[in-house]
């Protein structure tokens, strides 16, 4: 019983709110600064291909959406998650394409403020680059930064 009142006595001290940003923490005030999420949209619209790209970054860490729809090609659309490094976004990209789910890593590199998808050679699964420090960013369908939907 009586572990169960100090159980309960340190959650209780662990949750309490002072004011925003500043919890009580045993007793002492302890400030936390907020983590927030920068939300971004990208979208390549012309010659009946369409890319479109939606993304939230804390930190380095980035999860989001993004859909391929080329011409005469299968549309395939799905989750991203990945990092920035630098200014290089290197996502794992979890897809669905004609019903069947698949995983690739893609990479984006942030210039004059428009996605540049890379390319490079893959692993023998096609799954992931085999040196992302050689990809060859020269894709003809740079995606522009866009207004997100609401």
């Amino acid at each position: 019983m009586k572990k169960q009142i100090i159980l309960s006595l340190s959650i209780l001290f662990l949750s309490v709110s002072c004011k925003d940003g500043d919890f009580l923490v045993l007793g002492k005030s302890v400030t936390v600064e907020p983590v927030t999420a920068t939300k971004e949209c990208y979208e390549y619209d012309q010659d009946g291909n369409d890319i479109s790209m939606q993304i939230e970054t804390t930190g380095k860490d980035v999860i989001g959406a993004m859909t391929y729809s080329l011409s005469e090609k299968d549309k395939n659309a799905g989750i991203l998650k990945g990092q920035w490094k630098n200014d290089i976004l290197l996502l794992d990209y979890t897809f669905l394409s004609e019903g069947t789910e698949s995983t690739r890593q893609v990479a984006f590199q942030l210039k004059d403020g428009q996605l540049i998808e890379g390319y490079g050679e893959m692993t023998e699964d096609g799954t992931k680059f085999k040196e992302v420090s050689q990809l060859k960013f020269t894709s003809t369908m740079p995606l522009s930064k866009t207004n997100c939907p609401k």
